[in-house]
């Protein structure tokens, strides 16, 4: 696979995987959406820049400087720890009660870690 493929299909991945922690995120979290913090917005604008070559402009949001008025305004894969972040996932490892949803959750993730370590 070329570095563009693997840029395509890690695009993909993270797509996936930011559908899957997403209705985590909004429908199942005791606290839903209460998890960003600024510091996670610029860990995300630097590895942007890094990892992708983009600079990710800031929005007028007053404590986190990529929310928009739905959500985070950047792609699923260039903010990896949140698009991977569930409070299941933090806290015990799985999600609790529901083994399919923790394993496609761990198939991709380790998709995504065996596509990056060859790239970055």
């Amino acid at each position: 696979m070329t570095g563009e493929e693997s840029r395509s299909r890690l695009i993909r991945l993270y797509a996936e995987l930011s559908t899957l922690t997403e209705q985590e995120c909004s429908g199942n979290c005791e606290r839903p959406r209460t998890c960003c913090e600024e510091k996670y917005c610029l860990f995300a604008m630097d590895f942007a820049k890094a990892n992708w070559q983009i600079d990710l402009a800031p929005t007028w949001h007053p404590a986190l400087p990529l929310m928009g008025d739905d959500g985070c305004t950047v792609a699923p894969h260039l903010r990896p720890i949140c698009t991977a972040h569930t409070c299941e996932i933090c806290a015990h490892g799985v999600k609790r009660g529901d083994e399919a949803w923790t394993a496609r959750y761990y198939e991709i993730v380790d998709a995504i870690r065996t596509i990056e370590a060859k790239l970055f």
